[in-house]
């Protein structure tokens, strides 16, 4: 990251990874924005009165790997590209920083809302006995045939509001592998405001449409998808890809 981004992070007080805990909004309204990198700065500079920012001694941006799980015939995709209201994801997550592993199932009830249940497990690249029964208890769908589908890898910058009613989450340096290929979005930055109620314009939202950045849904795990096979069925997202094609590459 840019000198400039790298001083105004350290400018935010920070918040530790047990207070970050107490701001899990596990049942939360999500909303995603996406924008160039080079916006980020303007952006964070209006945030670091009424929010803090994970940190680990000076370290401020972490590391994240998510393996993705989906069955033979794609249907957690599939779901996604039909616009099913209620979809799920099922996903390993490693903190690269801390080594810490969840099995995570996300569960998107409707057009906002996402509930996310995890346990700790140690990372797998396989769904065994016992994650089948977490899995299960979550999505009640026994004997489904879950298979590793695809890689992301990203960086992450974290952070909670003084209140704590709010988490702010920034993912940039995305890529996505399989075992043919691996691909990455340069430039792109992925804002996920996360508020467990709906009520008002929270600070951050206010910040990104001073900012002029509306909301627009985006899924790492479908564009993952689609980068890395690109004959996949995907006619519904044809004007996401021109659109995250556009912040990467325009110069």
């Amino acid at each position: 990251m840019a000198n400039s981004l790298e001083n105004i992070l350290l400018e935010f007080d920070p918040i530790s990874l047990k207070e970050l805990y107490e701001c899990r909004l596990l049942n939360r309204i999500d909303t995603k924005y996406i924008c160039s990198i080079r916006r980020l700065p303007q952006i964070l500079i209006q945030a670091n009165k009424e929010f803090r920012i994970q940190a680990t001694n000076n370290a401020r941006v972490f590391g994240y790997e998510s393996l993705y799980f989906d069955t033979p015939d794609l249907k957690t995709y599939f779901d996604h590209h039909r616009g099913k209201r209620i979809r799920y994801k099922i996903r390993f997550r490693k903190y690269l920083d801390t080594g810490d592993t969840f099995l995570e199932v996300k569960k998107k009830k409707n057009y906002i809302r996402t509930i996310k249940r995890r346990k700790q497990f140690d990372f797998s690249k396989s769904i065994e006995k016992e994650h089948e029964a977490f899995i299960n208890n979550q999505i009640l769908m026994p004997g489904i045939d879950l298979k590793p589908n695809i890689w992301t890898l990203f960086n992450r910058i974290t952070l909670a509001s003084n209140d704590q009613l709010e988490r702010i989450t920034i993912d940039t340096d995305i890529r996505f592998r399989n075992e043919l290929n691996e691909v990455g979005l340069p430039g792109l930055a992925i804002i996920e405001v996360k508020r467990n109620k709906t009520g008002g314009i929270s600070p951050f939202t206010q910040i990104l449409r001073n900012t002029l950045i509306r909301p627009y849904g985006i899924s790492k795990y479908v564009m993952g998808n689609i980068l890395l096979t690109p004959q996949l069925k995907h006619n519904r997202f044809h004007k996401k890809i021109t659109t995250v094609n556009k912040i990467c590459y325009d110069t």
